[in-house]
């Protein structure tokens, strides 16, 4: 049994630790980084709405050097027996990963069916596959972890498919504020629902079944046992925004997340941008416009760490993309904001129409911006999905 609880809520300060906002129904990101730029391209919009509306007649496999090829032995290996391994971490495409820390198995973000849209036949696609066919061939999930409700990260198809395997019936899910509605539609029990606000740190205690968590005295026993397997699951503040329905802007928080044992951490940056721009800004002009703060906060409250999973793109157009995603220089940043060790790239190469950015470009630009500020290429690089990622443990 997975035993949760809220820890102490830390204090908030802007400088610090910034809280979310939220004025109304609406939430608010509080930085200069999140200001809108001037426009000066001309026909993007054209182009997007052609590429959303062919897409539901071309969509098919691209970007075929992705390789596509996951250890099912080896995942689920580690769930019987993690023997000297602290960590593992998985990529499934786009911005879902499966992550294995200290026994638990845990799902980020998990868009894994064909269409990240409203209807099966239209919108943006997945054009690279998800490595299996069936959870069933994947070990238990006992958390899908959410960033937020955007459909290419938060895919209804695919969570009642995780529902729908018996093993995966106690999974818990961990969101932001205002998604519990969402989850509860899909018929996940409340108590199986957990948000959470910025800077909330949820303990989780792997516990015997036969513990009566109404019974004070064994349940203490059982939380402070050495013998118990624990993590912290924490949410933290990302720059971006929410909304499916075109009726619902915001009204949901988005957020990244960290997850922490004795022997590893790891931080899922989510979906975000770093720093707004205008359209055709020069390079020397880059540094003028403020940088989103909360990163530095993260990786001086949680870093630093062990593994990170961080986004790159679809960036254009740059007034509008740059406030909610990242380009190559914002990630490399981000990386050493965070206090990452060893960074993974996410948000690129799997789902075809999401912008109008080639979908291959992310890894090429992001060893240009590395190589320039002296980062050697294996501290952050793409995988292949279905590649392991390990942290031995401790000596």
């Amino acid at each position: 049994m997975n035993y949760t609880r809220k820890l102490p809520e830390r204090e908030k300060n802007p400088e610090t630790c910034c809280p979310s906002v939220k004025e109304g129904k609406i939430y608010k990101n509080p930085w200069p980084s999140a200001t809108w730029r001037k426009s000066t391209y001309k026909g993007l919009l054209a182009r997007r709405i052609y590429g959303y509306f062919t897409s539901s007649i071309f969509g098919r496999e691209k970007n075929q050097q992705l390789k596509v090829d996951l250890d099912f032995e080896a995942i689920n290996n580690y769930h019987n027996d993690d023997k000297n391994i602290a960590m593992q971490l998985i990529w499934l495409g786009h911005a879902a990963f499966l992550l294995q820390i200290n026994s638990f198995t845990i799902l980020f973000d998990p868009m894994l069916s064909k269409r990240a849209s409203p209807l099966n036949f239209i919108g943006p696609y997945r054009c690279r596959n998800r490595g299996f066919q069936k959870f069933s061939q994947l070990p238990p999930i006992d958390f899908v972890i959410l960033s937020h409700n955007h459909y290419d990260h938060l895919d209804k198809w695919t969570i009642q498919e995780i529902y729908a395997e018996e093993k995966n019936k106690k999974a818990k899910v961990l969101c932001p504020l205002d998604l519990k509605p969402m989850f509860l539609s899909l018929g996940i029990p409340e108590n199986q629902i957990i948000e959470c606000d910025w800077w909330d740190d949820i303990e989780v205690t792997r516990i015997p079944e036969s513990i009566d968590v109404n019974d004070e005295k064994a349940l203490q026993e059982s939380l402070t046992s050495p013998s118990n397997r624990k993590i912290i699951i924490s949410a933290v503040p990302s720059q971006h925004f929410s909304g499916r329905t075109g009726f619902d802007f915001n009204e949901t928080l988005w957020a990244g997340w960290v997850v922490k044992s004795q022997e590893a951490s790891y931080y899922f940056a989510g979906d975000t941008g770093y720093r707004s721009l205008p359209d055709d800004c020069p390079k020397e002009d880059i540094e003028k416009y403020p940088y989103c703060p909360v990163f530095k906060q993260i990786g001086n409250i949680y870093g630093p760490f062990d593994m990170a999973s961080i986004p790159i793109g679809p960036f254009t157009p740059v007034n509008r993309m740059s406030r909610i995603h990242t380009n190559a220089n914002d990630a490399v940043n981000l990386h050493t904001d965070c206090k990452s060790k060893h960074s993974i790239l996410m948000h690129w190469g799997t789902l075809e129409n999401l912008g109008v950015d080639e979908i291959e470009r992310g890894p090429d630009e992001l060893h240009k911006e590395l190589i320039k500020k002296n980062i050697p290429l294996d501290e952050f690089h793409e995988v292949y999905i279905g590649q392991i990622l390990k942290i031995e443990k401790k000596k």
